[in-house]
């Protein structure tokens, strides 16, 4: 102890950064670039309206790159319609969440559902069950200023307040937007005739079929739980599905869950993209910066660009969906994998 106290002081005294153990978990996201893990229902917390907004990748923490918000809540109105410059992402982790586009489609968001919202397209969301959790990342990032602008603090443990119905200053909301590149589109009408969870467009496809992403960076689109392009990693055992790429997002983002059998530590990685990972099921292990942190459900880690890391599971079955501002992790196994038509591994 006395050595490695030593030693800690004299790292110091040249200017070398020190981290205690422990120091990759925090309880707010940095404000540079640095990797963390981010305990679920952890982050700096505001109440929007009774939305809990939490900020779990700033843009101050990914410089600039993308931003990464839990939203938590119980049943709720329609929010304002809108749209804006930032491309625009919905991973539901619990709940059920509406989400509306260009007034005609609309989809039903449950567990592990997606939505991509293009910039310019018009759109909006309600909250439908007791108890919602949901991701949104947004690229290139900044829009959490707008929540901790109008927003009033929120402290607690619970994930949202229940008996809590606070009015938002819509007047202050509305001359906020354009600064944080979003336009108000209050005149326009949204489609309310639904069946099975989908406007008339998806029938044949929500929860029913395959979905593909689209050829461009300009269409919105809603990939069903397990249900868009997948893929295998068959030397590891990785169940890749891709929900966006940077064909629909412009290069700004890759969006992709990463189911994976249990296994021993492999070698460590390094991507030059800020990225983020989420774990939504099971339990995974992740080591960076010397040290390993296990992760369960709704825990999240920022990876920053050029950090080398490792990650493996020890139970059954683990998924995590990650973000990457360009081509990060899921692009690399994609390009060792083969196309795959499951959702989990071969035995």
């Amino acid at each position: 102890m006395a050595l490695h106290a030593f030693l800690v002081l004299v790292l110091a005294a040249i200017g070398v950064l020190v981290h205690a153990h422990g120091a990759l978990v925090v309880d707010t996201a940095p404000d540079t670039p640095r990797p963390y893990v981010l305990p679920n229902l952890k982050g700096g917390a505001v109440d929007f309206g009774g939305l809990i907004i939490r900020t779990l990748v700033s843009n101050s923490t990914s410089a600039g790159a993308l931003s990464v918000l839990g939203a938590n809540s119980g049943p709720s109105g329609l929010s304002i319609i809108h749209s804006h410059k930032q491309v625009e992402t919905f991973y539901t982790i619990k709940g059920s969440v509406q989400v509306f586009h260009n007034t005609n489609q609309g989809r039903e968001l449950r567990a592990n559902d997606f939505v991509l919202l293009a910039p310019g397209s018009n759109h909006t969301y309600r909250f439908n069950d007791p108890d919602c959790q949901l991701t949104l990342c947004l690229a290139p990032g900044g829009v959490e200023g707008l929540f901790t602008a109008v927003g009033s603090p929120y402290n607690s443990s619970a994930p949202f307040n229940p008996e809590d119905k606070p009015q938002l200053n819509v007047t202050e909301v509305l001359e906020l937007f354009p600064k944080y590149g979003i336009t108000p589109a209050p005149y326009n009408t949204i489609d309310l005739d639904w069946t099975n969870g989908t406007t008339r467009d998806g029938l044949g496809t929500w929860h029913v079929a395959d979905q593909p992403l689209p050829n461009d960076a300009a269409t919105p689109y809603f990939i069903s739980s397990n249900l868009g392009p997948k893929y295998l990693h068959r030397s590891t055992g990785q169940v890749i599905g891709l929900l966006a790429s940077g064909t629909q997002t412009n290069n700004k983002l890759t969006v992709a869950t990463v189911a994976m059998k249990p296994g021993s530590q492999p070698a460590a990685v390094t991507f030059d993209v800020h990225q983020a990972l989420q774990v939504t099921e099971g339990q995974l292990h992740l080591e960076m910066n010397h040290e390993t942190v296990t992760m369960t459900f709704g825990d999240l880690a920022f990876i920053p660009k050029g950090t080398f890391f490792s990650y493996w599971s020890t139970v059954g079955f683990t998924k995590f969906v990650t973000w990457s501002a360009g081509p990060g992790l899921a692009d690399s196994l994609i390009k060792e994998a083969e196309q795959w038509n499951h959702a989990v591994w071969p035995a």
